[in-house]
């Protein structure tokens, strides 16, 4: 069992996985190298990230990071000014109709005849994938609430959302592509969709990837993150990984470190904080650059983002301003806005 509540030996497995350095395309969901893609006002750069077949990858990134985009180029819809892309071992546009009939799509807002019914859509559907299962739809939409009959102009977004699911595991894909699918549902139903997509990749050949904005969904369910950002991918690597190594980091200034790191003399309170204050501006630009990802002063204390933590790190930073600081765990959303802001992101 994998995603969120994954077998106990899972990371393991996926550790070894990545760090093995023999993959093949035979293992591979999905692989991205080296993407880009030039529109006049925004660019894909050097998009590079792979997904093993049998796990959920989360692809997060604010409107207009370049997700949709990617998924576009993956599914064939736009083509790419550079990069290769495989999915499910095949060249995307060489495999272009085999692939299409071994992979299920469901973006934001799926489109429908709105005279028609769930049960016409089963129909329709079915006679372009020879791997569908007629039991299995019916029983997703039963177990979904939704009735076969209704026509669908008299379904909620939430029950529009859930159809489309059905429509898009009903012939067994191996591979899922999900563009925002939560997006505007409410918890409830936000819930049944994620609940379904943990019970798809109980048959460990089969995967999916996830685009959402909303990271409490993807801390819930996924096994790997790939977070982008101005159309360039900031971080790709095993959610557990990343949530191991980056870390929120806080501790008081160094306003009475007296002689030991150069004297910040006498005089009134506001005087030695504004050199503590330039004391550990000077650190970020120097022993500290590059460590923090955003930052933040206020009144005595310091706090930051950091994407490299480690104890020797935690041990330099004590070195440095005279104090143990204060490490705590950060979530997906915490990064995502660290990733996005910068310095002004804590």
């Amino acid at each position: 069992m994998k995603g969120s509540n994954a077998r106990s030996d899972t990371k393991t497995e996926r550790r070894n996985w990545k760090g093995s350095g023999d993959y093949t395309s035979d293992n591979l969901a999905l692989a991205l190298r080296g993407v880009c893609k030039s529109y006049p006002k925004f660019e894909l750069k050097d998009v590079t990230f792979s997904l093993p077949r049998g796990y959920i990858m989360g692809f997060i990134g604010p409107n207009g990071a370049g997700k949709t985009t990617t998924i576009k180029i993956i599914m064939n819809m736009a083509r790419k000014s550079g990069g290769t892309v495989e999915v499910l071992g095949l060249d995307h546009r060489i495999h272009e109709e085999e692939i299409k009939r071994r992979i299920g799509y469901l973006g934001e807002e799926p489109c429908f005849y709105e005279e028609m019914t769930p049960l016409w859509f089963g129909g329709f559907v079915s006679k372009y994938y020879p791997t569908w299962d007629k039991a299995y739809f019916r029983a997703t939409l039963d177990r979904f609430g939704i009735d076969p009959l209704k026509r669908v102009k008299d379904l909620s977004k939430g029950m529009k959302v859930k159809l489309g699911l059905a429509l898009a595991l009903s012939h067994k894909p191996e591979l899922l592509i999900l563009d925002e699918p939560t997006s505007g549902l409410d918890p409830v139903v936000r819930r049944d969709v994620l609940d379904e997509l943990m019970s798809v990749i109980q048959d460990e050949k089969r995967s999916v990837f996830f685009s959402t904005h909303i990271t409490q969904d993807i801390e819930r369910i996924a096994d790997y993150v790939t977070f982008i950002h101005e159309g360039r991918i900031v971080e790709s690597d095993v959610k557990d990984d990343i949530l191991g190594r980056w870390k929120s980091i806080s501790f008081p200034l160094p306003v009475r470190m007296g002689e030991a790191q150069g004297s910040f003399g006498a005089g009134n309170l506001e005087a030695q904080v504004a050199k503590a204050t330039a004391y550990v501006e000077k650190l970020l630009d120097h022993e500290l650059k590059g460590v923090f990802m955003g930052h933040k002063i206020e009144g005595l204390t310091f706090s930051g983002i950091t994407s490299v933590f480690s104890s020797s790190l935690e041990d330099k930073i004590a070195q440095l301003v005279g104090s143990m600081p204060r490490v705590a765990p950060v979530n997906l959303d915490d990064i995502l806005v660290a990733v996005v802001r910068g310095n002004d992101a804590c």
